[in-house]
């Protein structure tokens, strides 16, 4: 039997060569016909802003890992809250459950990297992030976690609840956020991190405001 392979060219993105063979293609073709490796392409899919209907099960999903990221630390007072758009009814969201777990010093935070492991949570060193530390989850099931480590109390801790608390609290502000969160997502599709970085004036005017009120 005799096997076609023949060189198409290279990914945009790594350079990395990609073939035909027998009619087959080791990589991607755009429709503005641009070659991408499976693994450029992957990581472009990965970095996709897709919202989700808000989904009623997304509260018991973080009920569910909640008990399970408690008992495999063995400690049931570890104080952990559900953030992010996932805990705010009526509002569409990646479909990602954020989960705030609290310290009393970030210092502590690799004593749960082993055990936390051991639930499917993956550690990922972000030098950026100054005042937390990041895990995820991926399960079989499709579903997603982060998990944030910060000090109880402290700034991050404080304005994250508090940012979740006004929306759950303020319809209005719901709708609002919504309504850009759509419009940054359809702009800025393949760009997750300008995405993020482009709510911050709306959630800061949020904290300016739910502080001064307070």
């Amino acid at each position: 039997m005799t096997v076609l392979h023949e060189k198409v060219g290279t990914c945009a993105e790594c350079g990395t060569t990609i073939y035909c063979e027998n009619g087959f293609l080791n990589g991607v073709l755009s429709a503005n016909k641009t070659l991408k490796c499976f693994s450029c392409d992957e990581r472009k899919v990965n970095n996709r802003v897709q919202l989700s209907p808000y989904q009623s099960n997304w509260p018991e999903t973080f009920a569910s890992e909640k008990n399970v990221i408690l008992q495999q630390l063995g400690d049931p007072t570890i104080p952990i809250e559900h953030i992010g758009s996932t805990s705010v009814p009526n509002l569409s969201a990646k479909p990602i459950i954020d989960i705030l777990l609290g310290v009393e010093s970030l210092d502590e935070f690799t004593r749960y990297i082993q055990p936390l492991s051991q639930a499917g949570y993956e550690y990922v060193p972000k030098p950026e992030l100054r005042a937390r530390r990041f895990f995820k989850k991926e399960t079989d099931t499709n579903d997603t976690f982060h998990l944030h480590i910060c000090e109880w109390k402290g700034s991050e801790w404080e304005e994250k609840i508090t940012f979740r608390d006004h929306l759950r609290a303020n319809p209005g502000s719901v709708h609002a956020y919504e309504s850009l969160k759509k419009q940054l997502a359809e702009a800025y599709r393949e760009e997750r991190s300008v995405y993020t970085e482009k709510k911050g004036p709306f959630i800061q005017s949020i904290l300016n405001h739910a502080y001064k009120k307070g």
